[in-house]
């Protein structure tokens, strides 16, 4: 089974993008995505340039898969910029029709937020049975954004590696979680991830997952962790500039 996950920025780089899901929709299973909009128009977020129905652009292009999508009931941002209500910011999950998803949900990394410099993580998760995988867990994460901590371990942080933690040892069976962690490679907050889980992005030496599109130093946000009892038959990070993230991809069993 193969996935691949983006944090799609908004769909900003719009056009390779597309190209990009037009390539890959043919061999890929599932796909998880990132900053994602939700309205209904066509048009542009006014500072961040975010495309406001991205979500219904991508659906068109992945039209052979079915849909899932998390996002917070409140007021949603993308990279500061406050989103009206009826757009909105958040993830989806995007699996092919011929794969039986058994359940589906989603929730929040820090259960209150009243700090203005912090947007909350999110967990979008489904479980799902197919030919190639029977009865495994997937989750979609979205880490905190924390103002000034640089991606560092927080109180908060930890707060948010440990609910995962806790989740995942709620199910039986093999398990993956992948996405956008906004988190370093050696804090506490991802050693806490990581027990019961292989990292990937260190098994493989990767070395960064962003593109040109990102000047900050720090090149690691992006990561897959599986339990220790799946089989995986490919791993990559793929080269395309279709975003300020480098999409991930892991061919699993």
């Amino acid at each position: 089974m193969k996935l691949i996950t983006l944090n799609a920025w908004g769909g900003k780089l719009y056009e390779p993008l597309i190209d990009f899901l037009k390539n890959h929709s043919q061999d890929t299973d599932i796909f998880f995505f990132q900053d994602i909009l939700f309205g209904k128009e066509a048009g542009f977020s006014p500072i961040q340039k975010g495309r406001i129905n991205l979500f219904d652009e991508m659906k068109n292009v992945l039209s052979d898969f079915n849909t899932f999508v998390f996002r917070d009931p409140e007021e949603s941002f993308i990279h500061g910029e406050v989103l009206p209500k009826d757009i909105g910011c958040g993830q989806a999950i995007f699996v092919k029709k011929n794969i039986e998803v058994k359940e589906s949900g989603g929730f929040r990394g820090l259960d209150r937020i009243t700090d203005d410099d912090i947007a909350p993580g999110r967990f979008q998760w489904l479980s799902l049975s197919s030919d190639e995988v029977r009865d495994i867990v997937l989750v979609n994460f979205h880490g905190m954004w924390q103002k000034g901590s640089n991606k560092l371990d927080t109180p908060e942080r930890l707060i948010q590696s440990r609910k995962m933690h806790e989740f995942l040892g709620s199910h039986t069976g093999k398990k993956l979680i992948a996405g956008d962690f906004n988190m370093v490679p050696d804090g506490e907050a991802m050693s806490i991830l990581e027990e019961g889980m292989v990292n990937l992005i260190k098994k493989y030496n990767i070395t960064s997952t962003r593109s040109s599109h990102y000047p900050k130093e720090e090149k690691f946000a992006d990561y897959v962790l599986v339990s220790e009892d799946v089989e995986v038959k490919d791993f990559k990070v793929f080269p395309d500039e279709i975003s300020d993230h480098l999409a991930v991809g892991v061919d699993f069993g």
